[in-house]
């Protein structure tokens, strides 16, 4: 079976390392472990593409196909068949080595020109405003002597690296919702609808909060020092009752 010739989408690249970068990419290659072979192969199909397109190939283009034809040349060739000018010349791990090395370094070239271009279109967003003219009859502030911007600096960034003190614990405190006065008036309502001694339990809401048993209960006993009602309990197994105090003294 014939092999597929390989596809290349024709573009406009940086250099001749762009355009090896960029093979290697499309087909999965490990940048350390360069098949030169099919490589040089490639490389040769992209340089007839953008000659055929008219597109303008400099010579550094050149030097590399004839870098890698060169190298294919090695592999291939056997040692002992080695042309005797060419002996003195790097070996093949040499130039593998010299080009990943190459490969490498231009990478992190142009990562970082990629980001440096994103943050050059991110700024594009923003809009800064002039600086603005000092005010007529604003004195300028004026350094003292061996003060400078670059000691200022450094004594702001001491300070925002120290570490924060822990902020103390903080409580939302609200109006009070039952009070002692407002909770007698509650229970003189309740006691005065009724004839009988009421079960303790049943002067309070079905769920009440805290705050309002505490207060009920503070107003119960102020209700209970000034003789308004009476607490009972007939037997320890019997609940506690309150009836108002006028109510057992008609009994």
């Amino acid at each position: 079976m014939s092999e597929q010739p390989v596809l290349i989408h024709v573009q406009n690249f940086e250099g001749p390392l762009d355009l090896l970068l960029h093979l290697i990419k499309s087909s999965s290659i490990d940048i350390y472990d360069i098949p030169i072979v099919s490589i040089t192969d490639q490389y040769m199909t992209a340089l007839r593409q953008m000659q055929d397109h008219q597109l303008d190939v400099a010579g550094d283009y050149f030097v590399m196909a004839a870098t890698l034809m060169k190298m294919k040349a090695k592999l291939l060739l056997p040692a002992d068949e080695t042309p005797a000018d060419e002996e003195d010349e790097p070996s093949l791990e040499e130039m593998q080595d010299d080009l990943v090395k190459r490969l490498v370094k231009y990478q992190r070239y142009k990562q970082a020109a990629g980001w440096f271009k994103q943050q050059a279109a991110a700024r594009q967003k923003f809009y800064t405003r002039p600086e603005m003219a000092v005010p007529a009859g604003v004195k300028l502030g004026k350094l003292a002597p061996g003060l400078t911007v670059t000691n200022l600096r450094r004594v702001l960034a001491e300070l925002t690296q120290r570490k924060r003190q822990p902020e103390l614990p903080m409580r939302l405190i609200r109006d009070e919702q039952y009070t002692v006065k407002g909770q007698i008036h509650t229970l003189r309502f309740k006691l005065s609808k009724v004839r009988v001694a009421v079960p303790f339990g049943q002067l309070f809401d079905q769920k009440p909060n805290k705050e309002e048993l505490v207060t009920t209960f503070l107003a119960l006993l102020e209700m209970t020092k000034q003789h308004e009602v009476a607490v009972d309990q007939p037997s320890r197994v019997m609940p506690i009752t309150v009836k108002p105090a006028k109510l057992g003294e008609e009994e």
